[in-house]
């Protein structure tokens, strides 16, 4: 007998990094409950599936599939998250949305069918790969895509307005233009879980009109200021709350980057100065709270290995390993610890291999080979 199922979806293994939106049709449910004509029905749905394709693609982004009412869709071309133009055309493909809301409500409104009301929430990170059918269409799955939903289905996503993650926003806070261009308003912490909360924030363009109206009437405009500055606002409010516990080399996203997290600074200098010869971008942490704090501002995960003491005050290894991995799970992590756990390490932590736990004390070759292919 066939299986049926064995033939449907086949998990790929890959993933890539981009941008995802969810578009949420509004009271859709009900309002089609309204309608007797299935005609209506049918032509209800096709106008929102097919006008916000057309928006998503002439914006270089894909639609993934419709789930119910609600469109998953992505930006390619976001992969590299150096590319500006992709995160600023993804950014006003949403804006499109809702501009385009009007002149669709029009039409529906000729036809006697409710007018459409959207729930946008969009987000960055790791996106997981499947291949659907006869293994000719891409399907995305993972954490991203549930916490960019948990978003869209939250309290904190209004009607009409376009609510995104704190990865996608921190990307998007990078590019000085960009920072200029738009507005950010923190929406607050989305709940995840129990104990996890996500930030978000609302995103609206920048009323040009009013920033020139301000500059003609001072050599220094107080708005002008705020939105020039945002994006080195929000380095410096960063910086401030870290304790850079130890020492920091030049920034260089390029390279590659050693978090090192013990709670003895002479433990993080002897690993510091077993690889400060090989060209890494190392930063040393006594706090493990302060290190979660500095890699939740990272705007890119690209190149990066943190390796984690277990015994630590305030976040223990383990605790520290789960939140890292809820921030972005393609980070690197490398436990080192003096407690004899290899085979119970392998057991709580899920997905750990044994390349990924070295004993103490270190040796030094065995620590660099190590982490050069972590890094690799």
């Amino acid at each position: 007998m066939k299986n049926f199922f064995s033939n449907e979806v086949r998990f790929s293994g890959d993933s890539i990094k981009s941008c995802i939106g969810f578009i949420d049709l509004v009271d859709s449910t009900k309002n089609t409950l309204t309608m007797d004509n299935l005609g209506h029905v049918r032509m209800y749905y096709s106008k929102f599936i097919n006008s916000i394709s057309a928006i998503v693609k002439s914006y270089g982004g894909k639609v993934i599939k419709n789930i119910g009412d609600c469109i998953l869709f992505y930006f390619p071309k976001t992969s590299d998250n150096k590319n500006e133009k992709a995160f600023k055309e993804a950014i006003e493909c949403s804006l499109k949305i809702l501009d385009s809301r009007y002149a669709v409500n029009q039409e529906l409104s000729k036809q006697q069918l409710p007018p459409f009301s959207y729930k946008i929430s969009m987000d960055y990170g790791v996106l997981n790969l499947a291949l659907v059918g006869d293994y000719s269409q891409v399907d995305l799955f993972g954490s991203t895509i549930n916490f960019c939903s948990k978003i869209n289905s939250s309290s904190l996503s209004a009607h009409n307005e376009i609510i995104i993650g704190d990865k996608f926003y921190r990307i998007l806070n990078s590019f000085p233009n960009i920072a200029t261009t738009y507005n950010f308003i923190n929406h607050g912490e989305c709940k995840i879980t129990e104990t996890f909360g996500y930030s978000t924030y609302g995103i609206k363009k920048v009323n040009k009109s009013s920033i020139d109206e301000d500059d003609n009437n001072s050599n220094t405009s107080p708005l002008r200021k705020k939105i020039l500055g945002s994006a080195t606002h929000h380095l410096i409010e960063t910086q401030s709350k870290k304790d850079l516990s130890f020492h920091i080399h030049n920034k260089n996203n390029n390279k590659r980057r050693v978090i090192l997290v013990d709670d003895e600074k002479d433990i993080l200098f002897t690993y510091e100065s077993f690889l400060k010869d090989n060209g890494y971008e190392i930063i040393t942490f006594t706090d493990s709270y302060n290190a979660l704090n500095y890699i939740k501002d990272l705007s890119n995960f690209d190149n990066l290995l943190v390796t984690l003491d277990i015994r630590m005050k305030n976040l223990n290894g383990f605790q520290l390993h789960q939140q890292i991995k809820s921030i972005d799970p393609t980070i690197n992590i490398l436990f080192i610890t003096a407690l004899d756990i290899l085979d119970e390490l392998l057991i709580i932590v899920p997905g750990l291999s044994k390349e990924q736990i070295m004993r103490k004390p270190i040796d030094k070759k065995e620590f660099t080979n190590t982490v050069k292919k972590l890094l690799k």
